[in-house]
């Protein structure tokens, strides 16, 4: 990568935090709004969708407008911080004709254990700070339990959108871990599996390298043990129980086929796509 492609990629890193860091800042500013002693009734009022393209024109609440705020500058993040990651610190390229996968190749320089140990940490965090504490606040009989119940709904909801969304998050980063030390723990040790016919199985391969989706079930079940938690405090313990069980049977199941990466007969630090 280029010596100018890399300082656009550190701009883009730089602006997509600032971006990442308001949309935390913007659900804590909900919270604050959701908290006043106004009426916020309005919120229940529909809002007209204009059309276009392939959008058809339709309504929404006023307080689904504002619920997905946060989401919006999440989106815009995400399209600032995966280009400024890759220019930072990866490569793109034609692949070879001897390739099973897609026409584009890329390459990049995986985060160290301490990077990601922290990133798990800071999505934990957020879990807790999003969910954890105003579920435990309103069972304690203070805050949102103290307001107006569409107030607290309101709440509520975003607790668990943004909470959820966080849990979801660790929970991929945790697995990515355990799939990443694996693999380099079975380089390091010059592990013979690695050079066997078990190591280009094209199940694997399209499983854990061209569609990742071991990462997607443990994203999917962190969101649902995540928010188990919103079912615990506001449903029923029948809710809490099948919405954990699931989580935990997703997780699990994307913890073990990504231990199993190894069989793809790919890099860790690669992924393929089509041009």
């Amino acid at each position: 990568m280029s010596a100018r492609g890399e300082r656009a990629g550190r701009v883009l890193l730089a602006v997509g935090v600032v971006v990442a860091v308001a949309a935390v800042a913007s659900v804590l500013v909900l919270f604050w709004y959701f908290g006043l002693p106004i009426d916020h009734g309005s919120l229940s009022k529909d809002t007209t969708i204009r059309g276009g393209l392939f959008l058809t024109e339709g309504t929404v609440s006023e307080g689904g407008v504002v619920l997905a705020v946060p989401a919006g500058l999440l989106l815009v993040a995400s399209c600032l911080l995966f280009p400024g990651y890759f220019l930072t610190r990866g490569r793109m390229g034609l692949s070879s004709g001897s390739r099973l996968g897609g026409s584009v190749v890329a390459t990049y320089r995986v985060l160290g254990t301490r990077a990601h140990l922290a990133w798990i940490v800071v999505a934990i965090a957020l879990w807790i700070g999003l969910l954890v504490v105003p579920l435990a606040s309103g069972a304690a009989g203070g805050w949102p339990s103290s307001i107006e119940e569409e107030a607290r709904q309101y709440i509520y909801i975003l607790s668990g959108i943004y909470g959820g969304l966080a849990a979801g998050l660790a929970a991929l980063l945790a697995v990515s871990l355990g799939k990443k030390r694996r693999f380099l723990a079975m380089a390091e040790a010059a592990d013979a599996r690695l050079e066997t016919a078990d190591a280009a199985q094209a199940f694997w391969r399209w499983y854990g390298y061209r569609w990742r989706i071991d990462g997607w079930l443990a994203t999917v079940g962190g969101i649902l043990v995540g928010v188990s938690v919103l079912a615990l405090a506001v449903g029923t313990p029948v809710v809490f129980g099948a919405t954990l069980a699931i989580g935990v049977g997703l997780l699990a199941i994307g913890v073990v086929t990504a231990l199993q990466f190894w069989r793809a007969g790919e890099a860790i630090g690669s992924a393929e796509g089509f041009a």
